[in-house]
This record gives C-alpha cells, structure tokens and sequence, in this order.
C-alpha cells in the first residue's frame, strides 16, 4: 500500500472538485408566535367512568368554530363522559363521537360551544425528513406545554398505515396532540412513544383527521362515549396489543411485533386480520413458510382480502415461488384491480421470471394508477435497459428523478445507460449526481472512473478509482482498472502493484 501513498493527496484535491452531500436547511419556527396562535385552540381531555371516576387524561384541539375536536380514538375508547378545558380555564362537556378511526387511532368528537378558536389541517403527504414541527399537549395533564423537533422520519406500517416519526418531546398524556408546521397548520397527529425514547415519537398523518371531517354532515348527531364500543375488525385496531404491534414495527422490534400479534390471533382467531398481521410479523423476520401458512388462513376465512393476497404473493416470492407469487398478485389485482403496489410487485414477479414484456406492462399499469410512483418509474427504466430499450430506459429514470430528486440509484442507473449509450459527458454528471447524494457509493465512483478512462481523463479515472478502494479496500475491480490507468500513466510499478492486489483479492489470498 506504500506505494500508493503519494496518490493520497492527489485523491484529497480530487475529491474536493466533486459535489458533496449537502444537508436541507430547515426552516425555524417562531415558537412564541406559533404557541400565542395555536394553544387556545388545544385541549386537555379528562375522561371519566360510568361512575364518574377519572381513568385517562389526554390532548384534542379544535378543527371548527362549532366545537368538532381530533384526538387519539385510544383516549377515549372506554369513556362513559369526558370533559375539554381550554387554556383560559373554561370547561366544555363532551357532547359525543362524530367519526372514528380505530385503524388510525383518531376520533372526531363534539364539544358544547360556538366560536371557538381553531386550528387549520394542513399537508403532509409530500412531507419532507428533516421537517420542523412543533407539539402542544398535556403530558401528565400539564396543558399547553411546547415541545419543538424535526420529522426523523416516514414509517409505512402494516396495514397501509402510514406514521410520521418526530424528534419532539411527548410524554404520557399528549396523546391526540396537534403536530404543526411552521406556518402553526396541522401535520399529524400525536398518537405513540417509541421504546427510543421521548426523542421517538410517531404521529397520525393529518389527511386521516380529513377523512374523519369528510364522513361527517352538518346534520350528524353525536354517538353518546359510552356507545362508541369497537366492533369487527375495529375491535383489533383498537386493542392495545395492536397499537403496541405498531409501534414495535415501527421501532423495529419484529420479535415483540411477533410477540403482540401472536396474542391477537388467540384473542380474535376468526379474524381474519388478526391472521394477516401474524403473517406480516412472520415474514419481517423471513420466516417465509410460517408467514405463507398465516395468509393462507387469513384468506380462508376471508376470500376476498387483497391485501393478504398481495402478502402471500410477497411470502412466495421471498421463498423462491416465482410462479405462485405471480398467481397471488393476479389474484389480489381481481379483487382491487386499481392497488399501484400490487402492480408494481406482479412487474417484479414478471420480471424476476423473465417475462419481460408482461412486467413492462405491470409497471406501467402501477404508474397509470399513481403516476407519482418514483419506485415504478425506476423499475421500468431497469426493465427497458435489459430489453435494450436504451432511450425508453433513460426516460424512465429521468421521470423517477423529477419525483424524487434525490433518488441516488436511479441517477446511478441512468449514468450507466447513458455510458452504454456513448453519452459519457452526461453519464459522468448522473454519476457526480449520485456521488453528489450518496458519497459513499463506491459503485459509482468505480463507474465514474471508467466513464473518465473511456474519455481519456485518465488522471480523474485514476482519482476516482482511488475513492472508490478507499470506501471498499477489497474492491477487486477498482484494483484492476487503477492498474490500467496507472499504466496508462506510465507508472509501471505502481500498476503492477495494483495487478498484483487485484489478483490477491479474486483468488482470496
């Protein structure tokens, strides 16, 4: 390795001409001004027995002038009364459940009162990591208490369920708490305190609180709280050991989401979500015959569950059972015919199976459905680049890429169907590109060093070689290829050397 020490700082100089990965600059929020404008419409709910004994205490906040308040379906699930009180003292009795959500841990309650403050229920379905959020709650029945974080991250979840993970701190008692943007509108909603720590916590995505608004009418009477008891498959969803499950998938603890959901199989065994569940937590864990077993009974006792359709076809596919898989998703895409990810799996199914044609189709199926689906757009430019459909191949990254910019594997694609296209000048830029998002793909900077040998910029394919062994000292191919350029230098035994080194690294001496 001496003799590439003088190389070291040719690498540095070389390294410092690329793009570097670059942090998003989030905006700061103007906590005074947000919490003057926001805490007079956020609630602390104190909910009592049939006997008028307090059992749970809670956060809501007020979505209308009339009294409509979102908070966590699990506050108030074995409440015979509740009762707000607002920031000024004043109390305002729970008249009853407008809407509820016990998949999504979300109810819309009404509330005795008129014109009363409110929040606005923004966006977040495009919602960005990184994100700067605000939280009012109750922790410990302390209402109005700010906490300030970021969004650390998206989180799908079984179900469909989709969680936002925030860095503010909640605490016992904030459960229905209004997250905020820094504009103070609604982003999500309170709802779970990861094992992590206060510094992990998940919240409801805002659109489910709209859906709740949607099922209502002006002229919908209030269900009384002791009548708003869980029936069918709402009786999982609000049972604790589900939440629990969520949360340790979340957390990505699959032993206690197996452990939870084996427990709901003996609670609710004709359930044929309870079923689905196990088979999702079985095959977390890759235990892809246990989880096949689980969908096959959730099916069997439903026969028209897409959704454990489509799971089996993932569990067969996971085995090795191509075929079978393929089946499960066509199966799955008869019963919702217009579900993006199915499609999107049947094209991989297609494609591991070497139809291709048949998965260029399922793939443009899934974007016909939701032309936003970077993922699809991806794969199809996969599956037209082995076709040799190089110009539809190129398209269909750039597409990918104009979703999600920041999309490292599709700029790193396409900087290789432009290099075997001949376009080495703008393969170079999708390989910067990639670089430029994830520095430590030595993949790519081994591409970009022999996108630069092809050119003749022998001094930067050599460079980037270099940068690609430092990330991966092992990387056989890098050696070789710095020989060639080394040689091509005229430093023989520098080159040599690296022959020498690639050599050592393919036989495994």
């Amino acid at each position: 390795m001496k003799v590439f020490g003088a190389l070291l700082a040719g690498i540095a100089l070389f390294a410092a001409n690329q793009p570097l990965s670059v942090c998003a600059e989030t905006e700061s929020i103007d906590l005074k001004a947000l919490a003057k404008k926001a805490r007079p419409a956020v609630m602390l709910l104190v909910v009592s027995d049939a006997n008028g004994k307090e059992i749970a205490t809670g956060t809501g906040f007020l979505v209308s002038s009339d009294g409509k308040l979102i908070t966590n379906f699990h506050v108030i699930e074995k409440a015979a009364s509740a009762v707000a009180k607002a920031e000024n003292g004043g109390l305002f009795p729970v008249e009853g459940v407008l809407a509820s959500d016990p998949k999504n841990d979300l109810v819309l309650l009404k509330i005795k009162g008129k014109d009363l403050p409110f929040l606005t229920l923004g966006k977040s379905e495009n919602i960005e990591v990184g994100t700067r959020i605000a939280v009012i709650g109750s922790p410990l029945g302390l209402e109005g208490t700010l906490s300030e974080g970021i969004v650390s991250a998206v989180r799908e979840l079984m179900g469909n369920i989709k969680k936002l993970q925030i860095t503010a701190a909640i605490s016992s008692g904030s459960s229905g708490s209004p997250v905020m943007n820094v504009k103070g509108d609604v982003v999500g909603i309170a709802s779970a305190l990861l094992h992590g720590g206060q510094s992990l916590n998940l919240a409801v995505p805002v659109e489910c609180a709209r859906q709740l608004l949607a099922k209502t009418k002006p002229s919908t009477v209030p269900e009384p709280l002791g009548q708003s008891v869980s029936s069918g498959d709402d009786a999982i969803f609000s049972d604790p050991d589900w939440r629990a499950s969520c949360a340790a998938e979340a957390d990505g603890d699959n032993v206690e989401q197996l452990k939870r959901n084996k427990v709901l199989v003996v609670r609710y065994p004709d359930s044929a979500v309870a079923w689905w569940a196990l088979g999702c937590a079985f095959e977390k864990l890759k235990f892809s015959e246990d989880a096949i077993a689980a969908y096959r009974q959730a099916i069997k006792i439903k026969p028209d569950y897409a959704d454990a359709w489509n799971n089996l076809g993932n569990a067969y596919d996971d085995s090795g059972r191509t075929d079978d898989a393929i089946a499960a998703y066509r199966q799955a895409i008869k019963i919702e015919p217009d579900c993006a990810g199915t499609w999107y799996n049947l094209g991989d199914a297609y494609g591991r199976s070497g139809k291709t044609d048949n998965a260029i189709a399922a793939y443009r199926r899934a974007i016909k459905i939701k032309p936003d689906y970077a993922d699809a757009w991806y794969n199809l430019g996969g599956t037209y680049h082995d076709s040799g459909r190089t110009d539809d191949a190129i398209a269909a990254y750039r597409r990918a890429i104009k979703i999600k910019p920041d999309y490292a594997d599709a700029w790193y694609n396409l900087g290789g169907t432009y290099h075997d296209s001949g376009r080495t000048d703008d393969a170079i830029a999708a390989y910067q590109q990639a670089i430029k998002i994830k520095p430590n793909n030595a993949d790519a900077w081994y591409n970009l060093g022999g996108t630069y040998g092809k050119c003749g910029r022998t001094v930067e394919a050599m460079a980037a070689f270099l940068q690609a062994i430092k990330i991966k000292p092992d990387f056989a191919g890098a050696w070789q290829n710095l020989g060639v350029a080394l040689q091509n230098l005229g430093r023989t035994d520098e080159a040599r050397n690296a022959f020498r080194r690639a050599e050592s690294l393919r036989s495994g001496r």
